[in-house]
């Protein structure tokens, strides 16, 4: 259906809806909360199906309401037609009056904020905009939910992955001498698009040769040339993020190359064996961390191995010492991102979505990820 004035929530946004809202009451009353302020943009959509910038969400015992700006009334009648849902329209800066008037409704004289979500400066224009209603800062109450995914969740991650990868080969395929890492990045995000992602998930990194080795490197004008190649990107469709990285190299790989590339295989292989309900996620940073520091890298590995993804690229939980006690649970995405990185020479980081199930793990991907992979003809072949 694509006319917006005839759209209407499907049972099953409805059902996903009373089901997320649900949760998020249990650990509301649990906090002692009678209201909390949604006004992280994913978490609002997580909960609604809605997204549109600077809307705020209400949540009480009994009502869910969407708090916006006329940019969205055309778009909100369909939330505003589901029993589920209430919405309210005013100027952006009269979104605390809105607030104001249904505590008042509701006898509420205290209000949760997500604290990971607001800035000082909006909580203290909110709070003057409601004087006598108090602010209390929460943290993880939305998120905590999110962590683990549905099969309607996966699904659209397997999606991502499944385009993502398509891109990356039709990149590759028309690759030629001459084409700059820019070009390379805006090439793989066109193909993202026409697969049928919304974007990509993230700014994607595309290092060549000695830029390989800066882990969060920003595409420029360096050709890609023989040498190493590192590729982090991910896409997102319909709201939800795949995230991979794959290093090749063209032509013959520099030293000490290959015997890093065999280490950071052998630690991705070795933390994905790790992952499992109930494991903890400091232990299987360790698991992948031990592996390179006894090949005598492990300064060169300076990140987390990973992260969940979902609405976000990067979601609780994290896998990374300071992990400890917080466990896998089944539902979860991971990422699993061993890397080491020899500035000068190259970096190897390679990267897979990894679902947990209840007996064990799921890799998501299905790009080859072994060393005879990752070695490509030299470019000087492919000159017309």
């Amino acid at each position: 259906m694509t006319d917006v004035a005839s759209m209407e929530l499907t049972p099953q946004q409805v059902a996903s809806g009373q089901i997320r809202l649900s949760s998020l009451r249990d650990r509301m009353a649990t906090a002692d909360l009678k209201g909390l302020i949604v006004s992280n943009e994913h978490d609002i959509w997580y909960l609604t199906g809605f997204v549109g910038h600077s809307a705020l969400l209400l949540v009480t015992a009994e009502r869910a309401v969407i708090i916006c700006d006329r940019r969205y009334e055309e778009l909100l009648q369909a939330w505003a037609a589901c029993d589920l849902f209430e919405v309210v329209m005013g100027a952006r800066h009269k979104l605390g009056v809105e607030i104001k008037r249904i505590a008042g409704e509701e006898d509420m004289d205290v209000i949760g904020i997500q604290a990971e979500a607001m800035t000082i400066g909006f909580r203290d224009g909110l709070a003057k905009s409601i004087d006598g209603i108090d602010l209390k800062p929460t943290t993880g109450l939305v998120s905590a939910i999110r962590r683990c995914k549905q099969p309607a969740e996966l699904e659209l991650v397997e999606r991502a992955i499944a385009i993502q990868e398509a891109a990356l080969a039709t990149v590759l395929e028309d690759l030629r001498p001459g084409i700059t890492e820019a070009q390379f990045t805006a090439r793989l995000e066109y193909e993202m698009r026409l697969g049928g992602a919304s974007g990509a998930s993230f700014e994607p990194i595309v290092g060549s040769g000695p830029n390989s080795s800066v882990i969060h490197h920003i595409p420029g004008d360096r050709p890609v040339t023989d040498g190493m190649l590192l590729v982090d990107w991910g896409a997102r469709v319909e709201g939800y993020c795949s995230d991979l990285t794959r290093t090749m190299c063209f032509g013959p790989m520099p030293e000490p190359m290959e015997r890093v590339y065999e280490v950071v295989l052998d630690a991705l292989e070795t933390a994905i064996a790790a992952c499992a309900p109930g494991a903890d996620c400091a232990a299987v940073d360790a698991a992948a961390r031990d592996v390179i520091t006894e090949a005598g890298w492990g300064d060169q590995f300076p990140h987390g191995l990973g992260h969940g993804v979902g609405m976000d690229v990067h979601e609780e939980p994290f896998f990374s010492n300071r992990s400890g006690g917080t466990t896998l649970e089944a539902g979860m995405i991971m990422t699993v991102e061993p890397g080491v990185y020899l500035p000068g020479i190259g970096g190897v980081r390679i990267e897979e979505d990894v679902l947990i199930t209840e007996t064990g793990h799921r890799v998501l991907s299905s790009w080859p990820r072994d060393l005879e992979s990752a070695r490509q003809p030299s470019l000087e072949t492919r000159r017309r």
